[in-house]
């Protein structure tokens, strides 16, 4: 078989993996095996296809993928959500093990980069009284 048939179908072997990954990337135990098993070839050979055609490694694209969504859920316009909810969008059990993850591929903690919700401002005063004084103001005023 000649060298550019094998870069071929490595890279088509990337390819499918990586889509693999996309579809799958919220379940909390995608791995390695799980996704050879998939496309059709060992764990060992997919890691070595991962790190010469893809220039990373299976786990660092994992992580990559799982990282540009949280980031995108957390910072989104509308809606943005907390850590907490999205850490199982993602991929992760618990807010920490994202927290974690986002610390060690962006070097900052997600909180930094979350949009704050409308401050709190304390009670508004409507001009209305509730109870007895309620009612002998209305009557007085009428």
């Amino acid at each position: 078989m000649a060298k550019s048939e094998t870069t071929r179908r490595r890279r088509e072997l990337l390819r499918a993996a990586q889509a693999y990954i996309t579809c799958v990337y919220r379940e909390f135990d995608v791995g390695l095996e799980e996704v050879a098993e998939v496309v059709g070839t060992s764990p060992r050979h997919l890691q070595r296809v991962f790190r010469e055609e893809g220039g990373e490694d299976f786990r660092s694209y994992l992580l990559r993928v799982r990282m540009t969504e949280a980031m995108r859920l957390i910072t989104r316009e509308r809606n943005p959500l907390p850590v907490r909810v999205a850490c199982r969008r993602v991929g992760y059990r618990q807010a920490s093990g994202l927290r974690q993850a986002f610390v060690r591929f962006y070097g900052y903690n997600p909180s930094t980069v979350q949009k704050r919700g409308p401050e709190y401002l304390g009670t508004v005063e409507f001009g209305w009284r509730r109870g007895a004084d309620a009612k002998t103001t209305s009557r007085t005023e009428s």
